[in-house]
């Protein structure tokens, strides 16, 4: 039987509530609705702050020249030069790729906060319009034909293990949003098992986020930096992965600040879900340090930088996966980390490129950009981040 019922009897999922809202109550997702976009009233300023801060951090993805780098590449590198270029430009396209999709896609249809709905908003922004396009203009200077790289990506088995890893738990949490939307505009109601399903896969989205901000943009951010660090080559590349990772460590912190929420703030209805997910979340982060390992070994297959090889990249992945671990509260076993902790970065001279806004500028960079000031420190921990909320939690 066909289904007449008005689709406006029907749901509570609107893009406008009429109805008044308290927002210095209302929950990040699954309030009361979508309602005035006001910025008076903050329940959590960390959110409003960090969308300042990133739209400070403007800059167009066809600035940054990259006429010298086309004659670099081509008559400067060696053949397993080219291939850990490429390999790393294909994979950190895939990344960006999800990211300028899913946060509005899983997160915007269901916040219900207004400085939480419009950081989603520009967090997709810059992955989308600034990265995504970034990648592009990059392989158009370094390839004759950039199409055919965009299409060798799905040929490469080595990177399509790593997409589809990564990219289950975006699906399994975009399913369970479009399921907990139809079911609101039919009025279907919700079982315990769906809103647990439903927090369960947002949780795990937010720590795949976090560790993909976090952890699997490096090894590509390190390749290009150790040659440019060597050689001084490719100085429009390393310049505009400073500028891209300045960015991705802001979006970490925003993933820090949500999942402290997710696990200690009882009023946003995640906590209890979150405990029971602790060593899911805690092996799907030792999945990633694996993950993450065998891409390593694979793109250094075929040779090594000067000043980079397979073997110190794996310690400074080490390095990073402790400090990203332990910032959403879980105890690492170094075991599972190859039998160490290593927490003295093996890497120091990366922070000059990580940092681009507290360090002067290197000898072999020709060219730097200026922008504003106070990008986020990839090594703050989780109560560095969060202090401004701390009166919150």
């Amino acid at each position: 039987m066909k289904d007449n019922t008005p689709f406006s009897e029907i749901t509570s999922v609107s893009l406008y509530n009429d109805v008044k809202i308290d927002f210095s109550k209302e929950k990040m997702f699954f309030g009361e609705g979508k309602n005035t976009q006001r910025f008076d009233v903050l329940k959590y300023p960390f959110l409003d702050k960090s969308n300042d801060k990133q739209q400070g951090f403007d800059w167009k993805h066809d600035e940054v020249p990259l006429t010298a780098d086309t004659k670099e590449f081509k008559l400067k590198f060696v053949n397993h030069e080219r291939f850990m270029y490429t390999r790393g430009f294909q994979k950190l396209i895939f990344l960006d790729s999800l990211q300028g999709r899913g946060p509005v896609s899983i997160f915007g249809q269901i916040s219900t906060l207004p400085e939480l709905e419009n950081v989603i908003n520009v967090w997709q922004y810059f992955e989308g319009s600034k990265h995504s396009r970034t990648y592009t203009e990059i392989l158009r200077a370094l390839y004759d034909n950039p199409d055919e790289i965009f299409d060798e990506a799905f040929t490469i088995p080595e990177l399509q293990n790593i997409a589809k890893s990564i990219a289950g738990r975006y699906e399994d949490a975009y399913h369970n949003v479009i399921g907990y939307i139809y079911r609101e505009q039919r009025g279907l109601g919700h079982t315990k098992k769906d809103w647990f399903d439903l927090k369960k896969s947002l949780i795990m989205c937010m720590i795949e986020i976090n560790a993909l901000e976090g952890l699997r943009f490096y090894a590509g951010f390190a390749v290009v930096w150790a040659k440019h660090k060597s050689t001084g080559y490719t100085a429009g590349c390393s310049e505009n992965l400073q500028l891209i990772c300045r960015d991705e460590n802001e979006h970490l912190a925003l993933t820090q600040f949500i999942l402290k929420i997710f696990r200690k703030e009882k009023s946003e209805g995640f906590v209890e879900v979150y405990e029971q997910c602790k060593d899911e979340i805690e092996e799907r982060y030792y999945e990633i340090f694996e993950e993450e390992k065998e891409w390593i070994e694979y793109i250094f297959s075929q040779g090594s930088f000067v000043g980079l090889n397979g073997t110190i990249l794996i310690q400074y992945l080490i390095y990073l996966t402790v400090r990203r671990m332990e910032a959403i509260g879980i105890k690492v076993d170094k075991e599972r980390l190859g039998g160490k902790l290593i927490r003295k970065n093996p890497l120091p001279w990366i922070n000059n490129y990580i940092n681009m806004d507290s360090n002067e500028k290197l000898p072999q960079q020709e060219k730097i950009l200026n922008y504003i000031t106070g990008g986020v420190n990839q090594d703050k921990d989780d109560d560095e981040i969060l202090k401004s909320v701390s009166h919150l939690l």
